[in-house]
């Protein structure tokens, strides 16, 4: 394979990251907060992923700043 050649998927890789508000502040007063992310199906659609999220606040005290679906695609024949 060289430059210009067709290329194609050979995986999707996704990832659910959720930001979370821990509720401490440090010497400066920013929130203080913790990044977790978790590997998901390839098929998860983005309302599932959200509703995930949402289900694993509810089993914590922090509380949710951000949430992506990270989506890794794998290219190749790479030779």
């Amino acid at each position: 394979m060289a430059f210009g050649d067709t290329v194609i998927n050979l995986l999707t890789e996704k990832r659910l990251q959720i930001v979370w508000d821990t509720g401490v502040v440090d010497e400066e007063g920013k929130a203080v907060l913790y990044r977790q992310s978790l590997p998901v199906e390839s098929d998860v659609t983005e309302q599932e992923a959200y509703d995930a999220a949402y289900n694993l606040a509810s089993l914590t005290t922090y509380s949710i700043v951000e949430i992506r679906l990270i989506v890794t695609n794998n290219l190749g024949p790479i030779t």
